[in-house]
């Protein structure tokens, strides 16, 4: 399987990286320039993803797939141990629950809140430079509005997670990955952890032990 990435850290795709290697799986890692936009460009929009984004994987038909649940879901299905969604529809349905509020909830607002702020000149010249435009950017008056409300939620989950080790309790899923690699990309691009949580500044020192967590370079669109 060939995984394309980023040559600068971004979050999803790095859920994917991180819930492979943390099933053992190995890729041909192929990276992309962000910074020269070549993830906008043929062949990557023609062959591999025709929205210009990662995560993606290629399998050995030539199939691509894209987006980080469908290709999570693959892997677990083709390497059901050790599971990172669940061994049970019980956990599998706690594990899509979890993953989906901190999709919805953390993730999409802290990512828009970026792209409509510190990512806005980046992402405005691919209609200056004449490249396909699949983003569609929001005033720029909504940044800290999608700030607010991806805090407000990482406070609310802070809150709900007391007591745990994990976010689905006893164990270690796709939900606590997806969590980890948007806090470490908020961290470094102007939406830090709250000073006021507790268990989610233990939760992102316990992930950032493990060895697959991203150790690297804070990376930019500067």
């Amino acid at each position: 399987m060939i995984f394309y990435d980023f040559d600068v850290f971004a979050p999803s795709p790095y859920v994917v990286w991180m819930f492979a290697q943390e099933k053992g799986i190995a890729f041909e890692r192929r990276v992309i320039d962000l910074l020269a936009r070549e993830n906008r460009r043929a062949p990557f929009v023609t062959d591999v993803n025709p929205l210009g984004e990662l995560p993606a994987i290629v399998l050995a038909d030539g199939t691509a797939l894209t987006e980080i649940t469908a290709i999570c879901e693959y892997l677990e299905d083709i390497r059901p141990d050790p599971p990172l969604i669940g061994a049970t529809p019980l956990e599998r349905a706690e594990t899509r629950m979890w993953v989906r509020r901190i999709d919805q909830k953390i993730a999409e607002p802290m990512g828009e809140g970026f792209s409509t702020e510190e990512g806005r000149a980046f992402f405005e010249a691919d209609a200056a430079n004449g490249l396909p435009v699949t983003k569609t950017m929001l005033p720029a008056s909504a940044a800290p509005v999608l700030k607010a409300k991806a805090r407000d939620k990482i406070m609310w989950l802070d809150g709900q997670m007391a007591g745990r080790e994990w976010v689905c309790a006893g164990r270690f899923t796709l939900a606590d990955i997806f969590l980890y690699c948007y806090l470490q990309f908020g961290e470094h691009h102007g939406q830090p952890i709250p000073e006021e949580t507790r268990w989610m500044k233990d939760f992102f020192q316990r992930m950032k032990g493990r060895p697959t967590a991203w150790h690297g370079q804070a990376g930019s669109l500067d």
